[in-house]
């Protein structure tokens, strides 16, 4: 492997831990499990009322915790699940007005933050960033695949 390899590898992998760091820390300052935090996120910026199998495959946490964060959200009366008519046992979470309050106090502070970020860096250089972001993502993707190191999971999903 070249030196400028090694670099932009190991400046990279810096850049990904600081965002998860950044991330872990906002979880724990709102005082919220990383799994519900994110669950909440999902919930209250997404325009469409989510599935449990719609968070798995946007926030890429094991099932069980998942549902075990809904869970535990449902116990405290933070959301709602109902059937999805016309399938197998899919429920629909729904964010209660109690759930809806927690979501705005805790991770709604973070999407404030987040828009005011993209704003400031501008919409041309935040879709340049996007799709390099993407494109690395895929090309990392096929190597990992060609090396066999990634998952049958997520080569049939598209990560």
């Amino acid at each position: 492997m070249k030196d400028m390899e090694k670099e932009n590898l190991a400046e990279l992998a810096r850049l990904e831990k600081q965002f998860a760091s950044l991330y872990r820390i906002a979880s724990s300052v709102c005082g919220l499990p990383d799994c519900t935090f994110w669950v909440l996120y999902f919930l209250l910026s997404s325009k469409e009322p989510l599935a449990q199998q719609d968070l798995i495959e946007r926030m890429r946490f094991p099932k069980q915790t998942i549902n075990s964060a809904v869970l535990s959200l449902s116990r405290t009366g933070h959301v709602t699940l109902a059937m999805i008519p016309g399938t197998r046992n899919r429920k629909r979470i729904t964010l209660t007005a109690q759930g809806k309050g927690l979501a705005r106090q805790t991770v709604g502070r973070l999407l404030k933050a987040e828009s005011k970020a993209v704003r400031l860096m501008g919409d041309g250089k935040m879709r340049e960033y996007i799709a390099l972001h993407d494109e690395f993502l895929a090309l990392l993707k096929s190597e990992f695949e060609e090396a066999g190191l990634a998952a049958a999971r997520d080569a049939k999903e598209g990560m």
